[in-house]
This record gives structure tokens, C-alpha cells and sequence, in this order.
């Protein structure tokens, strides 16, 4: 589990709360089953119609990994890749023959069985830099249509309170309906602005940062192949990809 998201909805949340009972209200008077239905769905219902079918299917496929916490390391990573390489550097690309059929992980697999039948740097660039290009367009266009919901959920929110409204003023012979319904009213504009910025486009923001950590990763592995069929010296490797992951300080 990704204790960051906990913390952000469990802590945003609770803030809210406390702040409207401090004011003397209800937290719970928010919960308004119509509101929720006009602007939840619909918000989501219309990033469908903005988002590519398949962008719609990978965002609902790798909603849990918005939950779950990656299991990318960058260090480990570069440490695996540095002990490959000495085995390249030491037996020959041959050697890794064995260790490439027991990987799990495609990418890096494919990456160095290409080292193993003999590739150059070029024919290897030349293969896996469009499985990344492939891999950044899947998941932004999946967090694209989870961004786009968050974008959209204000806005319906207004409709809903606008619909709200009108329904209020149909009731002005009834002042407590009157009442109740423009309370109604209010609430859709709560839910769409909070269905943005809590739920909906800060899910959106955090797959699309996750999906930047795996395009990193593929980044890295590139990296390191390349300069195992450049023959580059594994210490000298080390340097280069570290150098990937270290922010360039100001």
C-alpha cells in the first residue's frame, strides 16, 4: 500500500471535517446521494467521451496501482544491472544466457537477451526506445482520463447546483422544501469541487507520476545495455546511470 495516499485522504479528509465542525456544522450533511449521482458519473461519463477507448481501459486496468506502492528501486536497480554487466564484462554476453530465462520482468529481459545475441547499441536503441515511447503514452493517457474527470467534476457540480436551485424556487409555497433543496443545491457544488482536488484528479496526477517512475526504469535499463554492447567498463557504467537518477542540484 502507498502510505501517501492514506495519508492524503484520511488527512485532507479529516481537516475538512474538523473544520466544519468547529463552524458548527455536519461534515455527514454533505452526504447527498442525489448531488453525488449528478456529478461523480457524470464528470467520469464525460472523460470518457475525451479519452480514447483504450486510454479508458488502461485507466480503470491500473487504478490499483495509484494504491499500491511501486516496487522500483533505482538503487537496487543499478546495482543489478552493474552485476551483469561485470558478468558481460568477465565470461562474455553468453554467460548471461541463464540468468536472462529465469527474469520476470519483460523489459529488462528483453533488454538483455538483445545483449546476448550479439546486438550493437544501435539495433538495441533502435528496439526498445519505442516500447518506452509506448509505455509513457499508455499511462499518461490513462492518468489523462482521470485528470480529465477531476477537471470536469467542478463544473458539473455547478450544473448540479444550478438544477438544484431551480427545483428550490419551484417550492416557494413550501418554505422548509424550499429549504432542504437549496441545501441540496449546495452540496453539488461541495462534491464536484472536492471529487476534483481529493479523489478524482489527484488520482489522475498520481498514476501519471507513477507511470513516470516505470518510464524511468525502462530509461535506466536502456541505459545500462547500451553500454554493455559498448564494452563501457562496469565502474564507468555505474557512474553514467547513477547519474540518471541524481537531481542536478541549482
Amino acid at each position: 500500500m502507498d502510505i501517501s495516499v492514506l495519508i492524503g485522504l484520511i488527512g485532507s479528509l479529516s481537516s475538512i471535517s474538523i473544520g466544519v465542525l468547529l463552524e458548527g456544522g455536519n461534515p455527514a450533511g454533505v452526504l447527498h446521494i442525489a448531488s453525488f449521482i449528478i456529478v461523480i458519473p457524470t464528470a467520469m461519463l464525460a472523460a470518457v467521451t475525451a479519452t480514447e477507448s483504450h486510454h479508458v481501459k488502461a485507466a480503470f486496468k491500473e487504478f490499483k496501482m495509484i494504491f499500491k506502492k511501486l516496487p522500483i528501486n533505482f538503487e537496487t536497480r543499478i546495482d543489478e544491472l552493474i552485476e551483469y554487466a561485470i558478468v558481460v564484462k568477465k565470461q562474455g554476453v553468453l554467460a548471461l544466457e541463464k540468468d536472462v530465462q529465469g527474469l520476470n520482468h519483460k523489459f529488462l529481459k528483453e533488454a538483455l537477451s538483445m545483449v546476448v545475441d550479439g546486438a550493437k547499441e544501435e539495433q538495441i536503441e533502435e528496439s526498445l526506445e519505442p516500447v518506452i515511447d509506448a509505455t509513457e503514452e499508455y499511462y499518461n493517457g490513462a492518468a489523462h482520463y482521470w485528470l480529465h474527470a477531476g477537471e470536469t467534476s467542478p463544473t458539473i457540480g455547478l450544473v448540479g447546483a444550478v438544477f438544484g436551485l431551480i427545483g428550490a424556487l419551484q417550492q416557494l409555497d413550501n418554505p422548509p422544501a424550499m429549504a432542504a433543496g437549496i441545501a441540496g443545491a449546495f452540496t453539488a457544488t461541495v462534491m464536484g469541487i472536492g471529487g476534483s482536488y481529493l479523489f478524482l484528479g489527484a488520482w489522475g496526477a498520481k498514476l501519471k507520476g507513477k507511470g513516470a517512475v516505470v518510464i524511468k526504469e525502462q530509461q535506466l535499463i536502456l541505459a545500462a545495455v547500451k553500454g554493455m554492447a559498448r564494452g563501457d567498463a562496469p565502474g564507468e557504467l555505474k557512474l553514467k546511470l547513477e547519474k540518471l537518477i541524481t537531481p542536478m542540484p541549482l
